[in-house]
């Protein structure tokens, strides 16, 4: 849905590139006058012109720049919508060529909106926000719109072609059949009309019959589109380019029959693929474009990606053709962009499809991701095995740094750290360089070393002529090929891969001499620094390049080079973490001094810089705790300044938040960051305007981590400033967020000392513990003040607590009981599920007790009420610690009810949905509706049926899903990935693990131990319903299952 609140800035660059269009207006033939019978929005009646002259003046008004003018202009508008031929009157003023084209832009935005929320009657109230447009309102609109296809200005046809689409998508063909002629008529027509028809076949949403039928007459057209090189000019080709990759697509998802699918695929791409290979190869010159070629070249990657099988069979014909492509382009390349040694000879357009600039490195971009997918293609890699030596060279000509980047880089520092710590956010012939170099890594693995290496000797011997030449690049071509080795790091460390890591190291450190090339020597250093953990470094060679990366921290050297040798340094320690002896003292003993390099490069640095200064510091601290408690006089005001100017910059706060975790881990500094940063967070947490709530969330996240990695006693400035201070903010703020923050801060304080929290002013601690869960389980708040982690508080709250609460244990389990009511975030939910599936695995009888004596919302006891929402839901619970959890209390709860037959358990029933048989009558959806019905069963009948069926959830999530299609699945030596860092399975895309999860899993070792479980649930479970399908009450659970269960438990269970 188009929406105006969002468009003011688009709508201002409309006014500012405004021009009047000096063409005489389209003559329509349309009716100014509609019937008086038709009812509903878009019938014209009485003065006409004086409604859309109405019209015409509030699009003029949504242009303009003034907010209170573009707001009234809104309001107007949404009632003009419901005005007799509102969308008749756009479309006329669409159409009309006279008018401004700002004002026939914003036309056809409100037409699109008009018809996603008139068109139909829908029954999402969000879009049926009023009448529907009647039938003569409609007819009028589809007789006009296909005028606009043949519109001058290619933006009007875009969107008029856009716009088609979406009335097409429930129109076509019931009410608009001669839409499709429309389209072929336009295809026959000029260029203005090919355009428009294209775009309209780009958006257009077919079925299966609409495929099958348009298919056959579109493909020729598009043929003979893109073929007519002297009638057509290359945006008219290339848009046929476009449409036959969306055809593809089409293909693809729509046609299941494989035998039917193969057949029109091959049909297509034999009487396409001559002349596709024939442009794609044509020499740079007058009758060629870059843009073209990159278009060939997406509809090749697209076919590798998702249809490898139909373009296996012409990789021998086109691989030669990219292969003499990017090699010819490459000598371009490197004098013109890398080196710009030579001036430009592309032109440059006014816009992006003109801009032959833009269009030459998109093609290389293009050719890079096309080989790419080559690689990871398993059934197509098999066709670039034998050239890996001469693809790896000439990828890193590709990725040599480029003159623009440079000077970009030296303009601004923030962009060098994007860029090679990050990879950046722009699209770059060297990152897609990059990413060929690293599939070949993960694909080939150790085969691909030895290419490796005779690319490097090569490129060695190259870059030696070229410095002997004086060439003043000579150094780039070394710094692309230290950038390439990074990419097979692993593989070349795992020692098995007889790379000469001896050779290659003597030459990067003899690199170091040049001063004079700061990204050279930058490069340098990190490479030797991400290698410095290996045998080949002695005492005196680490010396002397940790002095050279000492000496690059200079306040005199480039900014560049004195970032890169932060990275070296964070290099340094990453890899020697684990290092004893004379290394480690030798590196402990530099310390100081990067630490004053560091120091002076703060001043003036801004966001991303400061995070990685930062992120070295972190590792410094954690490197070693005397100096880190020499340092923190210097580094502690430094992370109380980050986190105060940068409180909203998430990426600059989690390194703040990773080197207070640091400094709170060395016991040393522990006191005097708590002396220097609580007073800063409790006068925080003490402002009350609305602003400072963003930054009181963020000052409660710190001091959580500082609580956190304290140790019992906690200091006074903890008990006796900083959680009053705490439970005040969260008392007195609005803001869910802060909510939730204070609430983990508190779980943090009883957590690491819940005695000192009890005797807080002789039991006040209590009340106030009582007092922030109250809140956040107060139903009449927003359910999101429970979605933070208050099922970890309240456990830690009756486990930490449990006998000093008395009566108030009963009081914290009605407000969670009470804030269950009427919630509709899962997460929420499953949050108070989860305290009562602990209770229930460490109190039983307790909790059964107390859920059976307590009334629930609607007057039933608390455990039907409890069971009801935990049942219904237990499928849907996610996260690995919960679902574990509450899997093991469904068990514990149900062996005990069918153990002791305890009334408390037996009484409680619940309702479900079940299916009955329909005999022969096709099933559909009004039909099974008939035969849905609500039965009631026990509640233990329905835990055994959730039982089973976290069993197979269990079981599933044992076996590796593939991530590729099946149709890649190739046996043979091709198939087999290089190397295990790539994610090839569902179980590979893991995260690291955080606090919580290493907290989550003591307190599920601990449920283990107590309930006599095993760590693998699915064992558990599978053991568990193996015992039960041998008790004597087993027979009267089974009656109950539906087939689908009782296949899981007669060919899984008792069978495995």
């Amino acid at each position: 849905m188009v929406t105006l609140l969002g468009l003011q800035h688009v709508l201002r660059s409309l006014q500012a590139g405004r021009t009047i269009f000096p063409f005489a207006p389209v003559v329509l033939n349309i009716p100014s006058v509609m019937s008086s019978g038709e009812s509903g929005v878009g019938v014209v009646r009485g003065s006409g012109d004086s409604v859309k002259q109405a019209i015409i003046e509030e699009l003029q008004n949504l242009l303009s720049s003034d907010t209170v003018v573009l707001q009234q202009a809104e309001k107007r508008n949404k009632q003009l919508q419901y005005t007799e031929g509102y969308g008749v009157y756009l479309a006329e003023i669409i159409m009309n060529q006279s008018h401004e084209l700002p004002l026939r832009q914003i036309a056809i935005i409100m037409l699109t909106r008009y018809v996603e929320n008139h068109w139909t009657d829908l029954d999402d109230p969000e879009k049926a926000t009023g009448g529907v447009a009647s039938e003569q309102a409609k007819r009028t609109i589809r007789n006009i719109l296909p005028n606009g296809l043949y519109d001058p200005n290619s933006k009007i046809r875009s969107s008029v072609a856009h716009t088609i689409s979406t009335i097409a998508a429930t129109d076509y063909p019931h009410c608009w059949a001669e839409l499709f002629d429309i389209i072929v008529k336009c295809l026959s027509g000029n260029e203005d009309s090919i355009h428009g028809a294209m775009q309209v076949l780009r958006d257009f949403i077919y079925d299966v019959a609409q495929i099958k039928e348009l298919g056959p007459v579109v493909i020729p057209e598009v043929y003979r589109i893109f073929d007519s090189e002297q009638n057509y000019s290359i945006k008219t080709r290339v848009s046929a380019i476009r449409t036959l990759k969306q055809l593809f697509m089409s293909i693809l998802t729509l046609i299941t029959d494989k035998q039917e699918q193969s057949s029109m695929m091959n049909s297509i791409l034999t009487n396409f693929m001559d002349k596709l290979l024939h442009y794609l190869s044509m020499n740079c010159g007058a009758g060629s474009s870059f843009l073209l070629r990159s278009e060939i070249i997406k509809v090749f990657t697209y076919l590798v990606n998702e249809m490898p099988k139909y373009i296996n069979p012409f990789m021998e014909r086109i691989l030669p053709i990219v292969w003499q492509l990017l090699t010819q382009i490459a000598e371009t390349y490197v004098k013109v962009s890398v080196n710009q040694t030579e001036p430009n000879p592309l032109a440059s357009g006014t816009n992006e499809e003109d801009d032959e600039q833009t269009n030459f490195q998109t093609l290389i971009i293009q050719i890079l991701e096309f080989i790419n997918c080559i690689v990871t293609c398993s059934k197509l890699r098999g066709t670039i095995k034998n050239v890996l030596a001469d693809l790896i060279y000439i990828t890193i000509v590709y990725i040599q740094l480029s003159q623009e980047q440079l000077e970009d880089w030296e303009e601004d520092p923030e962009k060098f750290v994007d860029d090679e710590d990050d990879g950046g956010v722009e699209l770059t012939v060297r990152m897609c360089g990059r990413d060929v170099l690293l599939a070949i890594n993960d694909e080939f693995g150790v085969k691909a070393i030895q290419p490796l290496q005779e690319a490097l000797g090569r490129h060695f011997s190259v870059a030696e002529a070229e410095k002997a030449a004086n060439n003043p690049n000579w150094w780039k071509i070394h710094e692309a090929c230290m950038d390439a080795v990074h990419g097979f790091r692993d593989i070349i460390l795992e020692g098995d891969s007889k790379f000469d890591l001896l050779n290659y190291l003597t030459i990067v450190r003899n690199l170091l001499v040049h001063q004079e090339s700061p990204h050279l020597v930058g490069h340098a250093l990190w490479t030797l620094s991400t290698y410095s953990k290996t045998d080949l470094y002695n005492p005196q060679m680490l010396s002397e390049i940790l002095d050279v990366t000492l000496c690059s921290l200079s306040p005199e050297k480039s900014h560049i080079l004195r970032i890169s040798a932060v990275r070296s340094l964070n290099g340094f320690l990453s890899a020697n973490e684990n290092a004893e002896g004379e290394r480690r003292t030798l590196l402990v003993s530099k310390l100081p001094g990067f630490l004053d390099g560091i120091m002076a490069l703060v001043p003036g640095c801004k966001a991303t810089v400061l995070a990685l200064l930062m992120e070295a510091l972190t590792m410094m601290v954690k490197f070693d705790a005397d100096f880190a408690y020499a340092a923190q006089p210097k580094i502690t005001p430094l992370t109380i300044a980050a986190f105060l100017k940068y409180a909203e910059d998430p990426y600059v706060l989690e390194n703040v938040q990773d080197l207070i975790k640091a400094l709170s881990q060395q016991k040393q500094c522990l006191g005097p960051l708590q002396e220097k940063f609580i007073p800063t967070i409790v006068s925080i947490l003490a402002l009350q305007s609305e602003q400072c709530s963003e930054k009181q969330d963020i000052a409660l996240d710190v001091l959580n981590t500082i609580v956190r990695n304290s140790e019992a006693p906690l200091p006074n400035a903890l008990i006796e400033t900083a959680f009053p201070a705490v439970v005040n903010c969260v008392m007195h703020t609005d803001d869910h967020t802060v909510m939730v923050a204070g609430g983990e801060c508190l779980r943090s304080f009883i957590n690491v000392s819940p005695e000192q929290i009890f005797s807080y002013k002789n039991g006040e601690g209590v009340n106030y513990v009582m007092q922030v869960a109250t809140v956040l389980l107060n139903p009449m708040n927003t359910e999101m003040t429970a979605g933070g982690q208050i099922g970890r508080l309240v456990i830690t709250i009756i486990t930490k607590m449990g006998n000093m609460l008395g009566q108030t244990v009963d009081m914290l389990l009605k407000a969670v009981i009470s804030k269950m009511q009427n919630l509709e975030c899962l997460k929420v939910i499953m949050n108070l599920v989860l305290i009562f599936a602990h209770l229930f695995l460490t109190q039983m009888d307790a909790v059964l007790n107390f859920l059976s004596t307590v009334p629930g919302p609607n007057g039933e006891p608390a455990l039907q009420f409890v069971l009801t929402n935990w049942l219904s839901r237990q499928n849907s619970f996610f996260g690995a610690y919960e679902r574990k959890v509450t899997t093991m209390a469904l068990c514990k709860l149900f062996e005990y009810g069918v153990a002791t037959q305890d009334n408390r358990l037996t009484s409680i029933t619940y309702k479900e949905m079940v299916q009955e048989p329909s005999g022969n009558r096709v099933c559909t959806r009004s039909v099974a509706s008939n035969y849905q019905k609500w039965v009631t069963i026990p509640a233990l009948v329905k835990i055994f049926k959730v039982l089973i069926s976290e069993y197979q959830h269990f079981q599933e999530s044992k076996i590796d899903a593939p991530l590729t299609d099946s149709e890649d699945e190739v046996s043979g030596e091709d198939d087999a990935p290089g190397t295990a860092a790539k994610p090839r399975y569902v179980s590979d895309l893991c995260f690291e693990i955080d606090e919580d999860e290493v907290e989550d899993e003591q307190i599920l070792q601990d449920l283990l131990k107590e309930s006599n479980y095993s760590s693998d649930i699915g064992d558990n479970l599978h053991k568990f319903l193996a015992n039960f399908t041998q008790n004597e009450h087993f027979p009267t659970f089974f009656e109950h299952l539906d087939e689908g269960e009782r296949l899981t438990l007669l060919n899984k269970v008792q069978h495995k």
